[in-house]
């Protein structure tokens, strides 16, 4: 039985980081976070790109903020204002899909949040780290709630 205060039920506002691969793949991370009950609109797909090149090929895209480590200066400033929004922000929970540039890693660190989730992620900065076979964005969103389900 699932407890009622529970972490997950106390969270609305996510922000996914995830490695860029397509915009399928992105779309199907929207559907897993549609799926385990949070509501798009409260939630941030952040798509750690390559080149500042490929950032600019794909275009906008709702709930989806790319970044590159191109995008920095010489002294570390962030030159992406979409993505210094995201970073200003307050979060609920940073879950974290992939492992990230030292530079965006520098800034997710600072980024306001309750709880950060790692998913398959090497570095030991998130707050709760879980290992699963499978990376699918489906099962690595519903992987990350049912366990945060258990936790109270």
């Amino acid at each position: 039985m699932i407890a009622a205060n529970n972490i997950w039920n106390q969270l609305s506002r996510a922000l996914v980081v995830v490695k860029f691969n397509s915009i399928d793949e992105l779309k199907k991370y929207r559907d897993a976070i549609k799926s385990v009950n949070l509501n798009i609109h409260d939630c941030t797909i952040l798509a750690i790109v390559e080149t500042k090149k490929e950032k600019q090929m794909l275009g906008e895209q709702s709930n989806v903020v790319f970044v590159s480590e191109q995008e920095f200066n010489l002294f570390g400033s962030l030159k992406n204002d979409e993505a210094k929004n995201t970073f200003s922000r307050a979060y609920d929970i940073v879950l974290y899909t992939t492992d990230t540039p030292k530079k965006v890693a520098k800034l997710l660190n600072k980024t306001k949040k309750k709880i950060s989730v790692g998913v398959n992620c090497t570095s030991s900065e998130q707050n709760v780290n879980l290992k699963t076979e499978v990376n699918t964005p489906h099962h690595l969103i519903n992987f990350a709630k049912q366990t945060l389900e258990k936790i109270t």
